[in-house]
Formats: structure tokens, sequence, C-alpha cells
């Protein structure tokens, strides 16, 4: 199996191909730019390597935080790629990411740089509630972190397989997947864009 995966919620775009059979990547490329530079990118990768899509066996990709534009394009892409191709999708976060990369405990306090000094913060490995895990400024208890590796998309990959997900005695791959048409990112606080700002009126 060969599996794709996709990363645009930092500085850097990326994407990576693994091949479970050589057990190695086959193709990754980690490059500055607009996310909407992926797909352009990805194809020409394709052509140079001789790779099909239809080679493809899984798709992979981080939900954030990170990029609000970055993180949309590239579910959309693997949205579309899942749809058509008609195969299943394994996420990941950044915060799990993270842990996995510093060799982090689960219940070790993380923050990741943000914007205008704030900070994504999550407390613990609880994923489900990171809704509660807001975005905020950084206090004393929560160690700053960022990333060294260049290619997050080869570390979606590396987690897959540390999580041993393509195990034939494990169910996670059959039953805990997430449906493409309900892949949702991590942004930690609603999008503003095309929000009015809601003024109090000041009375004297």
């Amino acid at each position: 199996m060969k599996i794709l995966a996709l990363d645009s919620s930092q500085n850097l775009q990326s994407f990576a191909v693994y091949d479970t059979i050589l057990e190695k990547f086959i193709l990754g490329e980690a490059f500055p730019g607009k996310s909407s530079e992926i797909i352009e990118k990805l194809k020409n990768s394709f052509l140079d390597n001789q790779l099909k899509l239809k080679e493809i066996g899984l798709l992979a990709v981080n939900l954030g935080p990170g990029s609000f534009t970055g993180i949309r394009n590239a579910l959309c892409i693997v949205k579309t790629l899942a749809l058509e191709l008609k195969l299943k999708v394994f996420t990941t976060n950044s915060f799990e990411l993270l842990r996995l990369e510093k060799d982090l405990s689960d219940n070790t306090p993380i923050a990741i740089p943000a914007f205008k000094n704030n900070f994504f913060i999550s407390l613990d490995s609880n994923y489900n509630s990171l809704k509660t895990n807001f975005f905020s400024a950084i206090d004393t208890e929560t160690a700053l972190y960022e990333f060294s590796s260049e290619n997050l998309s080869e570390l979606i990959i590396k987690l897959l397989l540390h999580k041993n997900i393509l195990s034939e005695t494990k169910s996670d791959f059959d039953t805990l997947r997430f449906d493409p048409n309900i892949l949702k990112p991590y942004y930690l606080r609603e999008p503003s864009i095309g929000k009015k700002e809601v003024k109090t009126p000041q009375h004297s």
C-alpha cells in the first residue's frame, strides 16, 4: 500500500508518499509559499516519479491547529481525493505530532506559537475536547514547543506507523477512521471571516 499525507498547517507546505511494501518514503517535498500551490507541486512530483493517484491506498492529513487557510486547503484536497478514489483518511493534529516528535508524555501540557503573542494550547492528549483547550495567551506552567521537522507530512505517516494503525490485528483501520464528509479542522476558535463586530451601545 502507498500512503499519501498532506500538511499545510505551518509555514512550510508539505506532502509525502510512503510505500508499506518497500517500507520507505518514495516521495516527499516541503516548500515555503502559499498552501494553494500544493496541488501543482503534488501533480508535478507524481509525474516526475511516474506515480499515479490510483496507486494510493490511504490518505493522511493534519487537522491543525495552525494556519486557517492552510488547514482548510489541505482538508479540501484530502476530501476530494478520498471521495473520488473511495479512500479512508487517517487524521491527526499538531499537538499529537509534536508529542511524537519531542517524545513527550500524553499528559504534558504544550503550547504552539500562533500569532500576535498568542498560542495554541493542549493540556493533555484528550483531543476530543480541544474546544475547551482554547486559543489563549501562554501561562507559566505550559512549555512552548516548535516543530523541528521540515516535512510534517512525513511525521504524520511516522505517527500512523507508530500507532500501528495498519496492523491486521487492529480494528482501528476499519472502524475508527473518519468519514471524509465530516472531517473538521481544529481551529480552536471560530473563524471571524465575514462576521461583523457587534458594538455595545454606549449610554451617557
